[in-house]
């Protein structure tokens, strides 16, 4: 079984860092790793954050890091799964949004964004949603997952596509490469109209809904507390740019969300 040896965690605001010590401590496969938070200059300091980790029983360090994406993705060279806060991506937040568009095509381990504390369960990874369209990205996210997907009790592996898409021609692929490593998933093609991850500008007209609505929809039915998915980008001259899907599940998220890119 896959395991999460080396979990990096980005600590944020005071009101936000105990939720996600906590969320760390439950973490399906984290118990037993070693644990690093890492404290920006605008994040809670390392003393409280190692009171944190103790009274929440993890095995952990803190240090201090550098302000910006490109500092926080140098730790990630050595690590198994970095966890942070989901962005504040409205218009006040560019600059949150920038961050969150760097580090995700900067970071060299999968991504796990929890939701605000007002969204965020006790519970995740016990049944998993599972984003799939084909794509390099998505391929990679469920690589990157094994060690959650292995603990869950259900995997749902859902196609957003047209039944001639590439999504839907490779759904059997995703649902055998899960089941050679002891994961059993069940798979759906749910949405029969052609959808573009990336761009996020496709609408399904007979449902009047964009695909982020769709993906939350359905992990809520499910009653998923994880959404594994491909994380999209795109470079414009000197800045990088979140993809349509991922910038919208980002904003509007309402359970974890573990993507790579």
């Amino acid at each position: 079984m896959n395991e999460y040896r080396r979990v990096l965690l980005c600590m944020g605001a005071v009101t936000q860092a105990a939720r996600l010590v906590e969320f760390v401590a439950g973490l399906s496969g984290a118990r037993g790793a070693e644990v690093e938070a890492l404290c920006a200059p605008d994040a809670i300091d390392c003393e409280a954050t190692r009171k944190l980790l103790r009274d929440a029983g993890v095995q952990g360090a803190c240090r201090g890091v550098a302000q910006g994406a490109d500092a926080l993705a140098e730790f990630t060279r050595g690590a198994d799964l970095l966890v942070l806060s989901q962005p504040y991506l409205e218009s006040a937040h560019a600059a949150a949004e920038q961050f969150a568009s760097q580090l995700l095509l900067a970071s060299s381990c999968p991504l796990l964004f929890v939701p605000r504390p007002r969204e965020l369960g006790r519970s995740c990874a016990t049944r998993v949603l599972v984003a799939w369209d084909g794509g390099r990205q998505s391929a990679r996210a469920l690589r990157d997952a094994l060690p959650l997907l292995q603990r869950a009790s259900q995997v749902n592996l859902h196609a957003y596509g047209g039944s001639e898409g590439v999504g839907a021609r490779t759904l059997g692929l995703a649902r055998d490469f899960l089941r050679s490593h002891g994961v059993e998933a069940r798979q759906g093609l749910r949405h029969k109209v052609d959808v573009d991850y990336a761009s996020g500008s496709a609408t399904l007209p007979s449902l009047g809904a964009g695909i982020d609505e769709l993906l939350l929809s359905d992990a809520a039915d499910l009653g998923a507390d994880l959404l594994v998915m491909g994380g999209y980008g795109h470079s414009r001259t000197r800045e990088w740019v979140l993809g349509g899907v991922t910038r919208s599940i980002l904003g509007s998220m309402t359970l974890p969300v573990f993507m790579s890119h």
